[in-house]
C-alpha cells in the first residue's frame, strides 16, 4: 500500500486529491476526497474512457499518461504523469498563463489551435473544458505545448458516455460545442487578468 502524505498533497477538485507519488515524482496519484458523501467517481469514469483511448490508439502528446490503479491509504488511486516543465519545475495552470498575460497573440492562437485539431483528429473528448485542466507545458526557454489533465470523457457513466463512444458523429459534434466552452473559459481568464 502506498502512503500519501499530506507534503506530497500538489491539489485539490472537485472530489479528488491530486499527490505526488511518493515512490516516483513523475507521476501523480488521483485519490478520491473522504469527506465527500455523493461522487461521480471520477477515477473509475477517466480510466474507462482511458482504456477507450488506449484501444483506439490515439496520440497521448496532449493528455497525460495513465498508468493504472494503486492501494493507497485513501482507497484506490488512480495514476497518472505528472506535467513538469523542461526545467523540473510544475507546469503553471492554462488559466494562470492566460491571466498573466504571458504569451503574444500569435503564441495564444497558435497553442490553442494546436489543442484544438488535437482533441479533433484523435476524437477526444474534453467535457469539463475549464482552462485550469489544462496545463501550458514550457518546452525550451520560449516554447510551450498544453496538456489536458483533467476533464476528459463524462462527467457521469450514462448513456451519453456510452454514445460518446460509440458514435463519431455524436463525438465530434460534442468535441465543437464543448471547445466553443473551452475558449469562453479561456476568455473569461483572460479578463480576469486584466481586472488585477
Amino acid at each position: 500500500m502506498i502512503e500519501l502524505r499530506e507534503e506530497l498533497l500538489l491539489g485539490d477538485g472537485g472530489e479528488r486529491l491530486v499527490f505526488i507519488h511518493p515512490n516516483d515524482s513523475k507521476k501523480v496519484i488521483k485519490v478520491l476526497q473522504p469527506q465527500i458523501k455523493k461522487h461521480n467517481f471520477q477515477n473509475e469514469l477517466e480510466f474507462k474512457y482511458y482504456n477507450f483511448l488506449t484501444k483506439k490508439n490515439v496520440d497521448f502528446s496532449h493528455i497525460t499518461k495513465c498508468f493504472g490503479y494503486v492501494d493507497t491509504n485513501f482507497g484506490k488511486g488512480l495514476v497518472f504523469e505528472r506535467v513538469v516543465d523542461f526545467d523540473g519545475e510544475d507546469s503553471k495552470f492554462l488559466r494562470n498563463c492566460l491571466q498573466e498575460n504571458i504569451f503574444t497573440k500569435d503564441q495564444e492562437k497558435r497553442l490553442l489551435d494546436d489543442l484544438k485539431k488535437y482533441l479533433e483528429d484523435n476524437e477526444i473528448l474534453f467535457i469539463d473544458c475549464s482552462s485550469h485542466n489544462v496545463f501550458c507545458k514550457k518546452v525550451s526557454a520560449d516554447k510551450y505545448t498544453l496538456i489536458i489533465y483533467d476533464g476528459l470523457g463524462a462527467r457521469r457513466d450514462n448513456i451519453k458516455l456510452t454514445l460518446y463512444m460509440k458514435s463519431r458523429f455524436y463525438t465530434r459534434y460534442k468535441i465543437k460545442k464543448q471547445w466553443k466552452l473551452f475558449m469562453k473559459n479561456c476568455e473569461k481568464a483572460k479578463h480576469l487578468g486584466l481586472k488585477k
